[in-house]
């Protein structure tokens, strides 16, 4: 998932994000706060992202699209584990190329996709063009719910079903707390029924809704030991002020999970 960067310098920190260098640490780094890591760059975990790919009853001959694909890890396990093929977009050039060459060496080329598109653009494909869509921790980012439900609505087929993550404000956060929350770009927080009346002025039905804050928490939790873990190397990558501002964005995440007030909820609907 690919959205700004700590400091809005999004193009330089993904460049380098995406690149074989830092991949390589991430995955270590990661791969010590996920069980069953699979390649993902969200906070999210890999048994919620497959809960949440069940959700879609995809199967071979689907078309599915994945909005801010990120390296693209998500979208070749949905297409690896479903049969289904996969078109994902993001909005930065360096990810899109990381996820085009998973594909290649995964053996997915030929259903698995990837686009250089900004969500906040709206989307480059015809109407009715997909039988479902997936969005995961980037939701926040693109913002301006009514527009983008609408957008999601419009290149689903009918009966096509939509999965997203997104927060939501279930207690007070001062604007420090939310500064630093949102380290990884601008984002939008609003409070329970926001999205939901959004969904269904876009025509959309709810069909689920599951708070998985224990488990954001949780995440985040073993993020920042990874990260302790993995200091000095993460320092030298990083440098000392992108160093010191993931280390805040986590423990903020963590801290504000530990006390439910910004939510993490994952959202099934049906068009």
């Amino acid at each position: 998932m690919t959205t700004a960067s700590p400091g809005g310098e999004a193009d330089g920190f993904y460049d380098k994000r995406y690149s074989d260098e830092w991949r390589q640490l991430q995955d270590r780094v990661f791969g010590e706060a996920y069980d069953d890591y699979f390649g993902q760059s969200s906070l999210t975990t890999t048994a919620d992202y497959d809960r949440m790919f069940c959700w879609l009853s995809v199967s071979k001959g689907s078309q599915a699209l994945d909005v801010a694909c990120g390296g693209g890890a998500p979208a070749l396990r949905l297409a690896r584990t479903f049969g289904c093929s996969v078109t994902g977009i993001d909005i930065n050039a360096t990810a899109v190329a990381a996820a085009q060459n998973a594909a290649a060496q995964s053996g997915l080329a030929a259903s698995a996709n990837f686009v250089l598109q900004d969500a906040k653009s709206g989307l480059p494909f015809a109407g009715n063009s997909f039988d479902a869509l997936v969005c995961v921790d980037a939701l926040p980012h693109i913002g301006h719910h009514q527009a983008t439900f609408r957008e999601w609505s419009r290149v689903l087929r009918p009966g096509g079903r939509m999965v997203f993550t997104d927060l939501v404000l279930t207690g007070p956060i001062s604007n420090t707390e939310l500064s630093e929350r949102s380290a990884s770009g601008p984002i939008v927080v609003a409070p329970s029924g926001y999205g939901e009346q959004h969904l269904a002025d876009a025509g959309l039905i709810l069909q689920r809704c599951e708070n998985l804050t224990s488990t954001l928490a949780e995440s985040a939790r073993r993020h920042v030991d990874a990260r302790a873990r993995h200091a000095k190397e993460l320092l030298a990558l990083e440098g000392s002020a992108t160093f010191e501002t993931l280390n805040r964005y986590r423990k903020t995440i963590l801290l504000l999970a530990r006390e439910r007030r910004l939510s993490h909820f994952a959202f099934a609907a049906t068009k």
